[in-house]
């Protein structure tokens, strides 16, 4: 094995899993203790709802540069799943708990955009082959922005 194959599998696979495997469940953890009786139902207030985008921004950009798309819709099924099991016991998310979903929510609708748009570029075709397709920013920025010519 060459050992820039090896270092490869390391960074991007065994890497990947190492930090990304845990920092979902842990995620979920914490999502599964922001329950509350419907009764008590919080909303989020306003300041929350502004940091919605830059916090879906960062799952996504989490999500496209770490390839770990299956991990993530896993998760966000997980909570999906926790959610109507909750509800019916009669429990309803709090604010902390509706910040997670809706950036969760928000980052599967630009991760769908990002495929979306990419979807039929031949090059990141290629070196993204098979059935789940979710192109790597940086991949997209030394083919596409970088390698662009200067404006005159």
């Amino acid at each position: 094995i060459d050992s820039f194959e090896l270092l490869y599998y390391y960074d991007e696979y065994l890497g990947h899993s190492m930090w990304y495997i845990p920092f979902f469940l842990i995620l979920f953890i914490y999502f599964s203790g922001c329950f509350t009786p419907a009764a008590q139902q919080s909303r989020m207030p306003l300041p929350a709802l502004l940091l919605v985008g830059p916090s879906s921004l960062y799952y996504w950009y989490l999500v496209t540069e770490g390839q770990i798309f299956i991990l993530y819709i896993f998760t966000f099924f997980a909570m999906l799943a926790l959610v109507l099991h909750q509800r019916r016991k009669g429990l309803a998310l709090d604010s902390n708990g509706l910040f997670l979903l809706h950036s969760f929510l928000l980052a599967l609708l630009l991760i769908l955009a990002w495929v979306g748009w990419l979807w039929n570029d031949p090059t990141l075709r290629r070196k993204y082959p098979g059935v789940i397709y979710i192109p790597e920013p940086w991949a997209f920025y030394t083919l596409h922005v970088r390698a662009a010519p200067a404006p005159a």
